[in-house]
């Protein structure tokens, strides 16, 4: 069947699945592309001009793209490194590196929600595929005993009709894109949310703010006015002041414009200063809200005040690396797989061994490493296998030990702390031979007791009068 026939007849596009997604790819139908221009002007916004959103995005990048790839062996969990991992490594040519993979990856998720690369059949490098210009093709399938699915048959890239200079849309097939989508778009199958979608009207809100105290600033002054008139006027009459009040001097671009009233108004002014109207605490509650949908706790991006001896920058960066980095590091590595070339029996993992910010951890994980060998030690000599051992360590569970019919009993292991073989101290040492000559005693020296010559006691008395 052609390429076009599944596009018309069987395929579901997963840009018309929802408007959950702050940013996304809307079709008509399937031979009528139409892109939105939300991603540009979400970035804009939301990236450029919102501090809070880039301070977040910028710690997350950062910890993101610290971490390097290695095969993990599914047996013993070892990892390493090889020439496979060229690709990874230098992804979109000689001159780069995987941190600028990552980079781009998490700054393509937290915008729109996805992140395409794409592993060009014949090119020695990686392309990145902007997300607001590609769009998820699905198909639906028939099951042998009754129901249906939808599967993912590929991607459709496409710049809007606008941008010059970016070619004819095209077709790629699933297995050449690793698709990476952490935050599942609950309204749809296969397409990733942004973290910022909640977050949107508090970004709003805070370039609002932004806004007002920029005019507020400029001009010194409130318009938050309370307007009253002595004679009684018409409801039409109250209407056209309130519709010209509204026209003239509400929102943020209009505020703090100089008032003229008409006889017989008094206007009272309600607040005039950022204190009266709590702008800071207003303020600051939309912050921490938009912090809170990033993970990124305020001690790392400069809003909080460190706690004592920096314990803060520690909790706040091990909290920030175990809840959001670990998880993403790992789902990253399960969607580059795909196009990674994965040898037989390992998976592509991370190594967070190198990342200074994480340094201050490894006091604690070389004692949970001391704490499991001394674990492992006494099963050891207690009589179970090694792998039994190793095994209850990771898991806890006890029902996994097993007897080692080899091992003596645990009674016989001598008084040592160790699995090392031991002898009784001296028990292999030999006399020296008749022949060699012996060290000379010392002669006695007057006074040891050793030749009769010590002084004997002297009374009391006679010490008492000089003698002693």
């Amino acid at each position: 069947m052609r390429l076009w026939d599944r596009l018309i007849k069987r395929d579901y596009w997963e840009g018309v699945a929802s408007g959950a997604a702050i940013l996304t790819t809307t079709y008509g139908s399937p031979d009528r592309e139409a892109v939105l221009p939300q991603w540009s002007v979400w970035a804009q916004s939301a990236h450029a001009s919102s501090a809070v959103v880039f301070a977040a995005m910028y710690v997350r990048m950062n910890l993101l793209s610290e971490a390097t790839f290695q095969w993990q062996a599914k047996d013993d969990k070892h990892l390493f490194g090889n020439t496979d991992l060229a690709k990874l490594e230098e992804p979109f040519g000689p001159d780069t590196t995987s941190q600028m993979l990552l980079a781009r990856m998490e700054q393509d998720v937290s915008l729109a929600g996805n992140a395409y690369i794409w592993d060009a059949p014949g090119e020695d490098r990686l392309v990145r595929l902007r997300p607001d210009w590609t769009t998820i093709v699905s198909e639906l399938v028939d099951v042998a005993g009754g129901g249906r699915y939808r599967r993912k048959i590929g991607y459709w890239w496409e710049p809007p009709k606008q941008v010059l200079g970016q070619g004819q849309g095209f077709f790629i097939p699933v297995a050449e894109v690793a698709h990476w989508a952490p935050l599942p778009d609950p309204n749809a199958n296969f397409r990733g949310m942004s973290w910022l979608t909640p977050a949107y009207r508090d970004v709003q809100g805070d370039d609002g703010m932004a806004k007002y105290k920029i005019k507020y600033l400029d001009n010194a002054a409130s318009p938050n006015l309370l307007i009253r008139y002595t004679q009684k006027l018409a409801p039409g009459t109250v209407d056209a002041l309130r519709e010209r009040m509204q026209a003239r001097y509400a929102g943020a671009g209009n505020a703090f414009k100089t008032l003229v009233l008409d006889q017989g108004a008094d206007a009272t002014v309600i607040g005039n200063s950022f204190s009266q109207m709590d702008f800071t605490n207003v303020l600051q509650a939309g912050t921490e809200r938009i912090l809170a949908d990033s993970m990124v706790p305020g001690v790392l991006v400069g809003l909080e005040a460190l706690r004592g001896a920096g314990r803060g920058y520690e909790e706040s960066m091990q909290k920030l690396a175990n809840l959001w980095g670990r998880p993403q590091w790992r789902s990253v590595c399960g969607a580059l797989s795909s196009i990674a070339g994965v040898p037989a029996g390992n998976r592509l993992w991370f190594d967070t061994s190198d990342i200074a910010a994480l340094q201050d951890g490894e006091m604690e994980k070389g004692q949970t490493a001391l704490v499991k060998s001394q674990a492992l030690l006494a099963l050891r000599q207690a009589g179970y296998t090694r792998e039994s051992a190793v095994q209850f360590i990771n898991s806890g569970d006890v029902s996994v030990l097993q007897q080692d019919l080899s091992a003596p009993a645990p009674g016989m292991q001598g008084a040592g702390q160790h699995m090392l073989g031991q002898t009784p101290p001296g028990a292999s040492a030999e006399p020296l031979p008749s022949s060699l000559p012996r060290l000379a005693l010392p002669a006695s020296s007057p006074g040891d007791g050793g030749n009769q010559t010590r002084p004997g006691p002297v009374p009391s008395s006679a010490r008492r009068n000089g003698h002693g």
